[in-house]
């Protein structure tokens, strides 16, 4: 009995921390065909820019995450320069990453308390010119990993005050 009074216990507790993160993120795409990099390997040029944008939308969603109840996250994205560049392999493109091929995203951010009143505004110009010498392994591998780690790593100085700690 107490085993299962104390297992409740804490997934009552992990529910309501869980609920604690509330944050929501709202991505705008300002001009996409002007970004310097969104080029596919290979597959169709929109079909890689919508993939790309919704798996970048559902990151910065899971980081708004963390804010608190009733926070929003405003991104605005100018420009975007993925990792790597698309060569000519033997028989199809493909992109290579090399050191002189860094991320870069641009965008401004707005974040709005629960009340809807701006906490933070800036216009930000992101990049990471050491991408391929930092110690996390999942950058490589993931789908997006170089530029997710970029943006994780940029939210969590910017919002650090903010941030709800589990």
């Amino acid at each position: 009995m107490k085993t299962i009074t104390y297992s409740l216990f804490v997934l009552l507790v992990s529910a309501s921390m869980t609920s604690a993160h509330a944050g929501t993120a709202k991505v705008k795409w300002t001009n996409p065909d002007d970004y310097r990099d969104i080029r596919p390997a290979n597959e169709s040029r929109e079909r890689f820019k919508q993939r790309t944008f919704k798996e970048l939308e559902a990151f910065v969603t899971k980081l708004a995450a963390k804010l608190p109840e009733g926070f929003e996250l405003k991104l605005n994205v100018t420009n975007l320069d993925l990792a790597g560049n698309v060569e000519f392999g033997r028989t199809q493109q493909i992109r290579i990453v090399r050191q002189i091929h860094f991320p870069k995203i641009d965008f401004d951010y707005q974040l709005l308390d629960a009340n809807q009143q701006a906490l933070a505004a800036e216009q930000v110009s992101l990049k990471d010119m050491n991408f391929l010498h930092h110690i996390k392994t999942r950058s490589s591998t993931e789908s997006l990993g170089y530029e997710k780690r970029m943006l994780e790593d940029w939210f969590n100085k910017a919002f650090a005050g903010q941030i709800q700690k589990t």
